[in-house]
């Protein structure tokens, strides 16, 4: 495998505004699947929440697999890709603007062995592993190469051999969303640089944080809730609006496998929300509700540890309530349940504990808990949506 040495670091990001409530988006069931997924020649406006949730249960459930294209590359893959000829640049482009389909697909799910590898190798990728060869296009199926990883050019499918991938196969997968990343970041950049100037422009009339500054705002939040740098991550970020506030998204991640999201209220970076998302989440075996049950005084504990001692929210509310999805007597949501803190005003604070591990998932400030009913975004099929208040206890 190929390695590249350090140079001036340079930011690329494309035009994808994404929809306000991001808190709620990241919660949808991925069963819904996701609409037009792929940027072609029009570059739709499309939701990273909404691709993310579908890109973390895909390599899971075997379905569908987006191509995200808002994500800032290290300075290796920066390098990288500006000495890709531009030959092969037009060629990407060409193809995805021939293409029908509006999703990638996989010919068969990555083993659980894989999905580790990739996400290793993503890292490894943003730090100068590269592959030695391209990955193997063909314009259709063709069924000579059962036994070799290449990509229908055709209806954008990724056909996986019967057996499991090399890190080569792994890393010109990786690759090859790269580049096509890159060639649709250039396509509209001039505009959204336009537009992310505009918005900047009006956060300083306000008095509002830089967006930098709110980027290493979501360093240290990364660090303080989940104890990770971001080595080797996607950094995405950008102004957003939510009503008449402006907010500041900081996003982490590694491709189908972690995702991790901040917002940041652009007046003053206070925190208002943060979402982890993991694939493996979605693989995990349904616990019973009786062991929610069991855990759930020292889940509740948990969460008001983290919502005091790591959020630093003081602890004046006035009711708890918690919430999960239950079908057949099992945990729906990845084992997941929410303890919201009601406070006297009616806002309150969400907190997300994956029940099985018992470890902190997700926070959110909610300014009217009765108008928001806590809802957790999740359809009929996640199971049926459970809420009991919380017995108060010191």
């Amino acid at each position: 495998m190929n390695t590249k040495q350090p140079f001036d670091p340079k930011e690329i990001m494309d035009t994808i505004e994404l929809p306000d409530k991001l808190d709620r988006l990241i919660l949808e069931s991925v069963e819904k699947g996701y609409e037009s997924m792929q940027k072609k020649k029009k570059m739709k406006k499309v939701s990273l929440i909404k691709r993310a949730a579908v890109i973390t249960g895909i390599i899971a459930a075997g379905c569908l697999i987006s191509v995200p294209v808002k994500a800032l590359v290290s300075s290796f893959v920066q390098e990288r890709m500006e000495m890709t000829p531009k030959e092969e640049l037009n060629e990407v482009e060409s193809v995805l603007d021939t293409q029908t389909a509006e999703s990638d697909s996989y010919s068969r799910a990555l083993t659980a062995g894989e999905r580790t590898r990739y996400g290793e190798l993503f890292k490894a990728y943003n730090q100068g592993i590269f592959p030695e060869k391209e990955l193997r296009q063909e314009k259709s199926a063709n069924e000579a190469q059962s036994d070799t990883l290449y990509y229908i050019q055709e209806n954008s499918t990724f056909v996986l051999p019967q057996r499991e991938l090399t890190d080569e196969e792994l890393l010109q997968i990786i690759d090859f969303e790269y580049k096509r990343d890159y060639v649709l970041q250039q396509r509209n950049t001039q505009e959204y640089e336009e537009q992310r100037e505009k918005k900047q422009e009006e956060i300083a009339a306000a008095g509002g944080i830089t967006e930098e500054e709110a980027v290493n705002l979501g360093r240290e939040w990364l660090s303080k809730l989940y104890g990770l740098t971001g080595e080797g991550m996607e950094l995405d970020h950008y102004a957003d609006t939510d009503g008449e506030t402006f907010t500041y998204q900081v996003n982490f991640s590694i491709r189908s496998t972690e995702y991790y999201y901040f917002s940041f209220d652009s007046r003053n970076g206070e925190l208002l929300h943060s979402i982890k998302s993991i694939a493996a989440d979605l693989d995990a075996k349904p616990a019973s509700v009786a062991v929610l049950e069991e855990k759930k005084e020292a889940l509740c504990r948990m969460a008001k540890d983290f919502l005091t001692n790591r959020l630093g929210k003081e602890a004046d509310y006035k009711q708890v309530v918690y919430s999960y999805r239950e079908k057949d007597g099992l945990l729906g949501m990845g084992n997941h349940v929410f303890f919201y803190f009601i406070r006297e005003d009616g806002s309150a604070y969400e907190i997300k504990m994956n029940v099985v591990e018992e470890t902190f998932s997700d926070f959110c400030k909610i300014a009217d808990y009765q108008a928001d009913k806590g809802t957790d975004g999740q359809s009929g099929n996640a199971g049926k949506r459970v809420c009991i208040d919380m017995p108060q206890s010191n």
